[in-house]
């Protein structure tokens, strides 16, 4: 029986190998396929970074091209700077406000959802899960408002300090 198993086995084996072996050859040409594919990539993202560098230096000449002098960028950047940080300080006490505003909101929040287990029936869970969604929501506007108006003061705020160093932004 020994030596009947041992042939199997040898069988087996020797078809494994068969079938390993041509795997590997039927496999072959798609990994040269994905070789070249990964090589074309390579190619394309190089060119695209030698593009995206020419522009930018394009970008930038044309820029140092139209600051004129260095007195006048001096000028340029002391009259930016004078404007720029009062609007940055008043942007960080918006911020600062927001932020203490959302944190009590949060704790707000949390308790709601604690009290909600110390409900001692279940129509006042149910009047205690209301005022937490209510609550939940209203915070949400609440936020979602004051990040937009946020937003839409330092974008302005960038827009005419863009507008005074160089040419309108349309």
């Amino acid at each position: 029986m020994k030596t009947k198993r041992g042939r199997n086995e040898k069988n087996m084996s020797a078809t494994e190998t068969k079938k390993a072996s041509g795997a590997t050859a039927a496999t072959a040409v798609p990994c040269e396929e994905v070789f070249h594919e990964a090589m074309r990539s390579y190619e394309k993202a190089l060119k695209s970074g030698i593009q995206l560098q020419e522009e930018s230096v394009k970008l930038w000449r044309d820029l140092f091209s139209r600051l004129g002098s260095p007195q006048e960028l001096q000028a340029k950047l002391e009259s930016m700077r004078a404007d720029a940080f009062p609007k940055a300080r008043e942007r960080m006490e918006e911020f600062v406000e927001t932020f203490n505003r959302t944190s009590n909101q949060t704790i707000d929040l949390f308790g709601k959802t604690l009290g909600i287990y110390q409900a001692t029936s279940a129509p006042e869970a149910q009047r205690r899960v209301q005022d937490l969604i209510e609550s939940s929501l209203t915070a949400l506007r609440v936020n979602a408002h004051s990040a937009l108006n946020a937003n839409a003061k330092i974008i302005a705020d960038w827009k005419e300090l863009v507008d005074r160093f160089g040419p309108a932004v349309k």
